[in-house]
């Protein structure tokens, strides 16, 4: 029997990644944010190997860091909407699900298309939204640190630009369907937004 599946989706900066992540720890399951998946392939040039020959933790063995750059983002983006890349790499997420892992509970996945593509039977569906400007906000505070010269205003056209991508795709876009719960991170802290996703989970869990 396959072991219980979080799918989270949403759109970039709704803090649906932190989430899931925190989520995982909390219940002993296994995480996979599969953005970076396509962040991966992107970075490595698909052009230059055989994406079918490489697995989940070849993706994964890339430094995190490499892989959070605005130009590794619009490229990720790009390569989203092939098919050959989407039908290789759904097929690693759900050999993920499948096998999460010895020891784990179930998993987590988050992305754009977990609960309508890649795991439409999923336990749990989840879509983890906020405002637009407050998405840009916080990946500006998070980016501009490390790059002082960026702007709010480059965030902001930058994940408008994205949403509209995800939205609008042939290929698995970015939807909202009647079988998801609906959290909307924009007033609450990531704490706040944990608690109210746990619940759901947890209140299907116990009352089963």
């Amino acid at each position: 029997m396959r072991k219980p599946v979080v799918a989270i989706d949403g759109p970039a900066g709704s803090g649906k990644g932190t989430i899931a992540r925190l989520l995982a720890d909390r219940l002993g399951f296994a995480y996979l944010d599969t953005g970076i998946l396509y962040r991966a392939v992107a970075y490595i040039n698909v052009g230059d190997r055989n994406l079918s020959t490489l697995s989940i933790s070849d993706l994964l063995s890339i430094p995190e860091s490499d892989l959070r750059t605005d130009e590794i983002s619009a490229k990720a983006s790009e390569i989203a909407k092939l098919p050959n890349i989407r039908e290789i790499l759904t097929k690693l997420q759900r050999e993920f699900v499948a096998n999460p892992g010895e020891g784990s509970e179930g998993s987590v996945l988050d992305g754009r298309d977990i609960a309508t593509v890649v795991v439409p039977g999923a336990d749990y569906k989840i879509f983890v939204t906020a405002d637009l400007e407050v998405r840009a906000k916080r990946r500006f505070d998070a980016l501009k640190q490390a790059n002082p010269q960026i702007t709010y205003d480059e965030i902001y056209q930058s994940l408008a630009a994205r949403d509209e991508q995800d939205r609008t795709r042939k290929i698995a876009p970015l939807v909202f369907t009647d079988d998801y719960v609906l959290i909307d991170t924009t007033n609450d802290s990531i704490e706040e937004s944990l608690e109210k996703v746990a619940r759901v989970v947890e209140k299907g869990k116990f009352s089963k």
